[in-house]
């Protein structure tokens, strides 16, 4: 009977059309997004080079001479003019980046330390708004450290299939993709309801029955995703090329950023996708134990994901917000919600905590209230049918 009730859920979900609009609605997402993100002014590392080169003429002319004439003033003028020459080096290595790759990877680990350097003697001399954080210090370190170990290449074409999909997962990641999950669930419970009698005569536990509702949905969601990146990959990889799936990303992750490799950090985000997907879908089928009003339910929810951003917009930074903010599972990825929330907890492992914690606590809530309402009706159809 397990068996025959899945195929029948299944059979359910094939002739629902909705759903099958919708997954063409996030597949063809990446593709149309692709013209959008292909016309960005997307900063290379030879347009980022040539920058912080120029600064240094602003940094030299701004520079306190009476702070030169002292010993510590001296050591940090000779450290900018050794971060100078670095910077130029590294320019003229990217006009023959394959040969070059190896020297350019150690100035640039040099040029990182030096920046340590001046920061810990306090960026004495240097224009407030020349300082670089000791935060975006770390994050090139981070990626010059991971090419010198898996040696990928320092220039990458940011339009390839390797760059664009980490950006479009970032792009529907909050709001976008929780709609979306929404949708897809809003039938969920309407057999259900519109066959009452039906489905409470049935020998199958209610909490199977959701069990098995949540199961199909994600499997569903999980079809459409797949879907939506393999399609984007492909339309951007015949465009502009593949590029290479190893080159370094930042993920936020123990409190500090680490390089990961495009690839990791894609699955890393459709796992939390997915993740989301059952959380969202469990908190829907426990609103609809209370409601069979599926809009408002919907509504609800997606108050609850936007609530954050809401808030934030107005000043306001609530710490019990931070489970709400790990549904916006990009802004976790790359260190935004750290940052606002000034929590190093709010990176990608604690994430995937809270999402499996609350949707337990979800399922089991949403359980429990089903077999409460359910147990009396249901006692007394199968009483009724023995006499």
């Amino acid at each position: 009977m397990k068996r025959t009730y899945l195929l029948f859920e299944l059979n359910m979900l094939a002739h629902n059309r909705k759903n099958w609009l919708l997954g063409l609605a996030l597949v063809l997402f990446f593709p149309i997004y692709f013209g959008h993100y292909s016309q960005q002014q997307i900063e290379t590392v030879q347009d980022q080079k040539n920058e912080e080169a120029g600064l240094f003429e602003t940094i030299f002319k701004a520079f306190p001479e009476e702070l030169r004439e002292s010993e510590e003033g001296q050591m940090i003028y000779d450290n900018l003019t050794e971060q100078a020459s670095l910077i130029n080096m590294q320019r003229f290595y990217l006009w023959d980046e394959e040969e070059n790759s190896k020297s350019y990877i150690e100035d640039g680990l040099r040029l990182t330390e030096l920046r340590l350097q001046l920061y810990d003697a306090g960026n004495k001399g240097m224009p407030e708004e020349l300082i670089m954080t000791e935060e975006e210090i770390r994050q090139e370190t981070a990626l010059l450290t991971y090419q010198q170990q898996h040696d990928v290449p320092i220039i990458a074409d940011p339009l390839a299939a390797s760059a664009f999909i980490p950006a479009a997962l970032d792009r529907i990641s909050g709001a976008p993709f929780g709609l979306f999950v929404l949708l897809i669930g809003s039938s969920m419970m309407l057999h259900d309801r519109a066959n009452r009698s039906v489905m409470e005569g049935l020998p199958v536990s209610s909490t199977r029955r959701m069990l098995t509702k949540l199961g199909v949905h994600l499997a569903l969601i999980t079809l459409f995703l797949a879907a939506g990146i393999g399609a984007g990959a492909l339309y951007a990889g015949l465009k502009t090329g593949w590029g290479d799936f190893l080159s370094p990303l930042l993920l936020y992750d123990g409190g500090e950023f680490r390089a990961v490799s495009s690839v990791s950090y894609i699955v890393l985000q459709s796992l939390s996708f997915l993740l989301i997907s059952l959380l969202l879908l469990a908190a829907f089928a426990l609103l609809q134990e209370f409601t069979e009003n599926t809009y408002a339910a919907v509504l609800i929810i997606l108050f609850f994901i936007l609530l954050p951003s809401i808030l934030s917009t107005a000043g306001l930074q609530a710490g019990w917000l931070r489970p709400l903010v790990m549904l916006d599972s990009a802004s976790v990825m790359n260190g935004i919600a750290a940052e606002r929330y000034a929590s190093g907890q709010l990176d990608i492992r604690h994430a995937f905590f809270w999402y499996a914690g609350l949707t337990a606590i979800l399922l089991g809530t949403a359980a429990i209230v089903n077999r409460l309402r359910y147990r009396q009706p249901a006692r007394a159809y199968r009483t009724a049918r023995k006499h």
